[in-house]
Order: structure tokens, then C-alpha cells, then sequence
């Protein structure tokens, strides 16, 4: 089920939301949080009944695995590395299993089949974040909670699907707390706000750059240089828009429950540096693999006295990690060592940049952002040349107006196309569309370098909500109602 669909917002979230506190109302404390557990599954099996199993099978053998540790300390060593070898075991086979094949025909001339498997929507975050856990349990950090408690921290619906990465800790005590079971007007506000802001960013916005991106990478030959920029600048507000949203989203439906998910971007295109933008874009996933990978890895350098050579791999050891956890193709790869190297590089050049330096500073972050959201975006390494050579060889062929007359697919667009194409001229029509998509730019630039979603309700709370943003808000939160009948989903879904 998608939150930016009809049937989430006019029937599943209500239900949910009123199930869950009418269950708490009456005090039937277990009973509202398997009632929660049960709408998740709903939310989850929306998609494809099969993915039931699946999520199902992951929760309980890492349960099960938890529970033994707390039964058994003498073999809780040999149980933790079996429930990670689980949990890498079960996102390998249906992640990359075609992909290590593939490569394996290819270098070695075998023939063994593909079995082209389905990937089951959010493995890569649901066992991310069980993992996680299994950790803190391994490390003596985490406790073993009741199996309801267990269920609802994996399958809490906001967050299942694409994050944010939710840590033990951070939501399992707030299932137990009595004011959270209470319904809050201020927090149902404040969460019925963002969650409109995500809807904004994801409908408004994300879906109409997504016209462009996908015409330009379906004729990827015809490229020029235009093209490519716009092309590769379009994807980098696509996927902010996309996926800050769909978190904007999540955090204010948490919010309504009144429970407080943690913020997953903070205006990463604001950054001076590569290292802040990753501080700042997917927050939670940075946490992950700082808490994981890196810090563990650091402290392993100090230890050997080689903590020269191991501030060099550690970051390169998560950013390989973090390419290929985010899809089975060697154009995520590169674009994970591309991220590790400037990364390295940024730690050792950069470590303070002064006030004249800062335009300069974000001008390179944000370039080397297009560019390898490029690299990102190709879902070949055939792609990946093409692209980067159209952005890199001056080339000019007149494309770059096919991708704006592409924009025509938007709901708003199509409207607007439809009424000037027979009274204008095949030029003028062109002049237009090139318009709208600078019109667009603009916006969108304004919008990045302005107030982020959080900051903006911290604002409206404190100022105490403005009529004009009320109006403002409605009416963009009615258009996207209106724009449902072109729903997609989310680009993280895809990793």
C-alpha cells in the first residue's frame, strides 16, 4: 500500500488510527499493539500477499535467536552469528543471487540459469534494521523484549517499508508509555502537516521531475550535454523529493500515533562537504553503518596502531558496503567508492572551511552530488558512459527540447498542453515547455535552499499558524488528491 494512494489515506489510516486508540481508550494495552502489528501486516501484504511469508519467517527466526541468547550466554556467540548469517543469507538470495550468477556466466562462461526473484519490498531496510539489533544484543545493549513489542518495532507501517532505520531503543519504549497511547490533537496537527508536506514533495514534485529523468534515460543514445545536465539535475531533485517525502511522510504518520520516528534528512544540498551531506541525506542509514562498520573498524586501527591506514578503509569498506546495499549493479558499486573516496578525500583536505571558501565549497558538493546521482540512476554501466559522456563532451542536438516537451505528462502539464498545442506554433510550443521546466527549476532551487519540512512546522508552531499557510497548505494538499489517479511509487522501494 502506498501513502500517496486513495485507499491509505481514506480507509487504512483512518481504520488504523481509530482501532488503535479506541483499543487503548479501553485499556486493552496488548491487544491495541497487536492490533498495530496486524495493520502492518495489511500495509505490507497490500503489495503482494506472498512478501507475507517472508517478513513473517525474518521476524521470527530473529526472534527466536534473541531468545536463546537470553536463555543460553554459552552459546550466545555461535546464535549471533547464525542470525546474521541469516539475515545476509536471506537478503543475498533475494537481492543479488541473479547478480553474482550473472557475473559468474560472464567471467567464467558458464551457463547456469537466472532466476529473476522478485525482490520483496523493504527486505533491505526490515533486515537492516533487525540486524541492527541483533548487534546490540550481541553487545550486551539491548534487551529481549515480549514477542508484541518484538513485532511492532520491526513492522510499525511508516517505517517499514523504506525507513527511516529505526533503532530498538528508540521506539520500543515509547509502545509503553501511557500518555502515547492517548490521543493527541497537537501531535495529530503537527503529524497531519508533515505528512501533507511529504505528500507535496512526492506528488507535486518528485513525480513531475520523473517525466524528464525517465524519458531521458529510455533514449539515452540521443543525449547531448543540455540534456544530460538537465537530465542528471532532474534526478538529484527527483530522489530528494522522492524520498525526503516519503520519510516526511513516515515521521508525521508516527507522529499522529504519537510516537516520534527519528529525522532522516536535514537540507542535505545545503552541504560544504561530502562527509556533512552524508550527515544530512538518509541520516539513519549513516547511523547504521557508523555504529556497524565504521566505528568498529576505527577503534580496530587504534588498537593495531594503524589507525593511518584504517581511517583510509574504513570509510571506503562502508561506502562499498552502501553501494551495493542499495542495488545488485556495478553502477551502485562505483558510485559507492566514488562516495568513499571524496569522503576520504574531504576528511583530509577539508576539515574546516572558512566563510570565503563556503560558496566554492557547496558549489563542488553539490556538482559532485549530480553527477554521481547519474551514476546512480543508470541502471547499466552502458548508461553510466553514455551519460556521463554526454555531460562531459561538449555535444549540442537539440534534444534538451524533447525533454521538456516530456513534462506534458503531468496531470497539471497535460492541461496547460493541451490548451495552447493547436493555436501555437511546433516553436513556440517548445519555447513554452522549456519555460515551464525553468519555472520548475527555479522553484525547486528556492524550495532546497530554503526551509526544510521540520523546520518549517517548528516555524508555523511558533508563529501559530499563519491563515496563509493554512490555504496555502489545503489547496496544494487538494491538488495532490487530485493527482492521485497517477500514483507510483516511491524510488526506494526499488532498493
Amino acid at each position: 500500500m502506498l501513502f500517496n494512494s486513495q485507499i491509505f489515506i481514506f480507509i487504512f489510516l483512518p481504520i488504523t488510527l481509530t482501532g488503535w486508540f479506541l483499543l487503548n481508550h479501553f485499556k486493552f494495552y496488548k491487544l491495541a499493539l497487536w492490533y498495530l502489528v496486524g495493520s502492518s501486516f495489511w500495509f505490507y501484504g497490500y503489495f503482494n500477499t506472498s512478501y507475507l511469508l517472508i517478513l513473517l519467517s525474518s521476524i521470527t527466526v530473529n526472534y527466536l535467536v534473541s531468545f536463546l541468547m537470553e536463555r543460553n550466554e554459552k552459546l550466545e556467540t555461535p546464535l549471533f552469528i547464525f542470525g546474521l548469517a541469516a539475515n545476509i543469507g536471506l537478503l543475498g538470495y533475494y537481492k543479488y543471487y541473479d547478480f553474482f550468477i550473472d557475473n559468474i556466466n560472464h567471467v567464467f562462461r558458464t551457463d547456469f540459469a537466472l532466476k529473476h526473484i522478485l525482490l520483496p519490498l523493504g527486505i533491505s531496510f526490515f533486515t537492516l534494521q533487525q540486524i541492527s539489533f541483533l548487534i546490540d544484543r550481541h553487545w550486551g545493549t539491548a534487551e529481549h523484549y515480549s514477542l508484541s513489542e518484538y513485532f511492532a518495532y520491526v513492522t510499525f507501517f511508516p517505517q517499514l517499508i523504506a525507513g527511516p532505520i529505526v533503532l530498538h531503543n528508540e521506539i520500543i519504549p515509547q509502545f509503553n508509555d501511557p500518555e502515547k497511547r492517548r490521543f493527541n490533537k497537537v501531535n495529530f496537527r503537527d503529524g497531519l502537516i508533515l505528512f501533507i508536506l511529504g505528500l507535496i514533495k512526492k506528488v507535486l514534485i518528485a513525480d513531475t521531475f520523473a517525466y524528464m529523468v525517465n524519458f531521458g534515460f529510455e533514449k539515452i543514445y540521443y543525449v547531448d550535454t543540455p540534456s544530460a545536465w538537465i537530465i542528471a539535475l532532474s534526478y538529484t531533485f527527483e530522489l530528494y523529493f522522492d524520498f525526503s517525502g516519503y520519510c516526511d511522510m513516515a515521521v508525521g504518520l508516527g507522529r499522529m500515533f504519537n510516537f516520534e520516528l527519528p529525522i532522516n534528512f536535514n537540507s542535505p544540498y545545503k552541504s560544504h562537504s561530502v562527509p556533512e551531506y552524508w550527515n544530512r541525506w538518509h541520516a539513519t542509514l549513516t547511523r547504521f553503518f557508523t555504529n556497524y562498520i565504521y566505528m568498529p573498524l576505527t577503534i580496530k586501527g587504534v588498537r593495531k596502531k594503524k589507525k593511518k591506514l584504517y581511517s583510509v578503509l574504513a570509510p571506503m569498506v562502508v561506502f562499498f558496503i552502501s553501494g551495493f546495499w542499495h542495488g545488485a549493479s556495478w553502477t551502485f558499486v562505483i558510485w559507492g567508492i566514488t562516495q568513499g573516496l571524496a569522503t576520504v578525500w574531504c576528511q583530509r583536505k577539508f576539515l574546516k572551511t572558512g566563510k570565503k571558501l563556503k560558496p566554492l565549497a557547496w558549489i563542488t558538493t553539490f556538482t559532485f552530488t549530480v553527477i554521481t546521482q547519474a551514476i546512480f540512476r543508470s541502471e547499466t554501466m552502458d548508461n553510466m558512459v553514455r551519460i556521463l559522456r554526454g555531460m562531459f563532451t561538449l555535444k549540442y542536438t537539440g534534444f534538451m527540447r524533447e525533454v521538456a516537451e516530456s513534462l506534458k505528462g503531468d496531470l497539471l502539464f497535460k492541461g496547460l498542453f493541451s490548451f495552447i498545442s493547436p493555436r501555437v506554433s511546433f516553436e513556440a510550443y517548445y519555447m513554452i515547455a522549456f519555460f515551464v521546466m525553468v519555472i520548475l527549476f527555479a522553484i525547486c532551487t528556492v524550495i532546497l535552499m530554503g526551509k526544510n519540512a521540520h523546520e518549517i512546522l517548528a516555524s508555523q508552531q511558533e508563529k501559530g499558524y499563519t491563515f496563509t499557510f493554512c490555504a496555502m497548505l489545503s489547496l496544494a494538499f487538494t491538488w495532490c488528491l487530485i493527482s492521485l489517479s497517477q500514483v507510483s511509487t516511491f524510488l526506494y522501494f526499488n532498493f
